[in-house]
């Protein structure tokens, strides 16, 4: 029971923290208005038991709200739609703003999923065995040589070298 409420707790603190970012980015913002950038999702051709996926962006969003469940994500949320109500209201909040928005969804289309059988009729089968062979020891064979090494001659030439001096003696040293 405690810790049901610690947790309960801990997601609140992470979710205000969250919160209190975004807060400080907008306020340094000059247009502080809710901007609608993208809210895509298709309408048509719903089946009863299919799932809905929402690609949504918002400027200047602090936290947004599907069917009153609150929620930090900024681009997809994804429902089934048999957990869902056919109209979902989408609130954005943001700088001491929100706007509402409503989703329509109704399932046009059904699936017919009753059982069935198949009947074949004239059917004639001519199965004939093929021998798969196996790979074992005897069919793979294995060798290793010895690689050639091919030396490369290396030929040093000597070159001699000579130092022309001029001959002195020991008093022009001095």
């Amino acid at each position: 029971m405690f810790s049901d409420q610690l947790k309960y707790l801990i997601k609140q603190g992470a979710f205000a923290k969250i919160v209190l970012v975004r807060f400080l980015i907008i306020i340094f913002k000059r247009n502080k208005n809710i901007e609608l950038i993208k809210l895509n999702y298709n309408s048509n051709h719903i089946f009863k038991n299919s799932f809905i996926i929402i690609e949504y962006h918002f400027n200047n969003a602090l936290w947004y709200s599907f069917d009153n469940k609150k929620t930090l994500e900024r681009s997809i949320k994804i429902f089934n739609l048999e957990n869902i109500n056919s109209n979902v209201n989408l609130v954005v909040y943001g700088f001491f703003r929100k706007k509402k928005y409503s989703l329509k969804f109704d399932p046009m289309l059904k699936f017919q999923n009753q059982n069935f059988k198949t009947n074949f009729s004239n059917l004639s089968l001519n199965l004939e065995k093929n021998i798969i062979p196996k790979l074992g020891p005897s069919l793979i064979e294995v060798s290793i040589s010895k690689p050639p090494i091919k030396k490369s001659k290396i030929i040093i030439s000597k070159q001699t070298f000579d130092i022309k001096h001029n001959n002195y003696n020991q008093n022009e040293f001095i």
